[in-house]
């Protein structure tokens, strides 16, 4: 794990730097599973409840090895033994529990030890990412019978959406309340339209720095409906994404349940694109010698909390400081292209000057006032 320079922590202490450090609101766990739901049955509950832990943690293997790689890569990891999955488990803790003398009932939170699961995969040769990017606000619009709706109801779609069942893996998704102050943002019209300004300010309402709108059109009889999306993903200084999603109804089913598999469907193609452009070659990488303007010491250790946090930083250690500025060593895996993506989710720039790399906040105009060396 990273270490943090011991004479700087001397030093912030002596100073009285505040032990409160900013976090991106977004940052979560991705090694962590929650709400893996189990019901077994054995000849005993003693039986039962064992069994039912074990398939637990497969399935929360399953599943966080889902969010990290690409579903063609996972097709050669094969099946991992139960000691294998232990070995690979933190802790867990159950929630909901009932039991009878045959049968356990209970949902799961399991942790993964975060070197072990990167292990695990990279000595089978398996691909995959562990940035998490920005959250991505959706925005929702309903076509049925005629009807569009996007704030007003009914609107079965943004209900879906409002769950936050999207809000973990490697890109959270939210979803607008719809309120006085989002219906006057954007009108569904302007959405589909391409109305980037609103859309950017409805996304940074909410903390977001990408709109995808998700245009869903409902056609056929009920019971045998056919859900088809159009989502388009506006990325700021970047041109539209577009892509599709389509699902009918099975025999069974409601069409609320369809809407919400295409709901998945739309959240696993935003999150498969970003592991496309994340996946790391733990293979490569370097170390950059990195100048950061600081206004004290307090924003330093936020600006350096950042940075150690990056999942693609492996070490950072204090090469000189100043009142003005901080010099660092960054070891780092990957490209400096894929260092840049993780630092701009922390809301931190890396830019190059001629020779010299800077780490600044985000819009940040610190660097005309910067002397190296002063």
């Amino acid at each position: 794990m990273l270490t943090r320079l011991k004479s700087f922590r001397l030093l912030a202490g002596v100073v009285g730097l505040s032990a409160s450090l900013s976090f991106p609101v977004f940052a979560q766990d991705i090694f962590s599973v929650s709400g893996v739901h189990v019901d077994e049955s054995a000849e005993t509950a003693a039986a039962a409840r064992d069994q039912a832990l074990a398939i637990g943690q497969r399935k929360a293997f399953d599943e966080v090895v889902a969010r990290l790689t690409l579903p063609e890569d996972r097709r050669g990891l094969g099946t991992p033994n139960q000691n294998d999955i232990n070995n690979m488990v933190r802790d867990f803790g159950v929630s909901n529990e009932k039991t009878s003398s045959v049968r356990y009932i209970a949902d799961m939170t399991v942790r993964f030890k975060e070197n072990e699961l990167r292990n695990y995969l990279r000595f089978r040769d398996i691909p995959f990412a562990e940035l998490q990017s920005k959250p991505v606000i959706i925005v929702p619009i309903y076509h049925s019978g005629g009807y569009t709706s996007l704030w007003d109801d009914p609107n079965p779609w943004r209900d879906i959406w409002s769950r936050n069942f999207a809000s973990g893996g490697l890109v959270p998704v939210k979803a607008p309340i719809g309120d006085l102050q989002d219906i006057g943002i954007v009108s569904a019209e302007q959405a589909e339209n391409g109305a980037i300004d609103r859309l950017n300010e409805l996304a940074r309402r909410y903390g977001a720095n990408v709109a995808v709108v998700a245009s869903a059109t409902v056609r056929g009889e009920t019971g045998a409906e056919t859900v088809d999306v159009t989502a388009t993903r506006y990325d700021a200084g970047g041109a539209p994404q577009i892509f599709g999603v389509t699902e009918t109804t099975q025999p069974g089913e409601s069409l609320n349940e369809t809407l919400v598999r295409a709901a998945k469907g739309v959240q696993d193609q935003l999150s498969d694109g970003w592991k496309r452009a994340n996946l790391i070659n733990y293979g490569t990488g370097g170390q950059l010698m990195v100048f950061i303007p600081i206004t004290g010491l307090d924003d330093w250790a936020r600006i350096e909390e950042r940075i150690i946090d990056s999942p693609v930083v492996r070490n950072s250690r204090v090469v000189a400081m100043s009142r003005r500025e901080v010099q660092i060593a960054v070891d780092y895996v990957g490209s400096t292209d894929q260092l840049r993506t993780a630092l701009a989710q922390q809301n931190l720039s890396l830019s190059q000057m001629g020779d010299i790399w800077f780490i600044q906040p985000a819009g940040s105009e610190r660097l005309q006032d910067l002397s190296i060396g002063g």
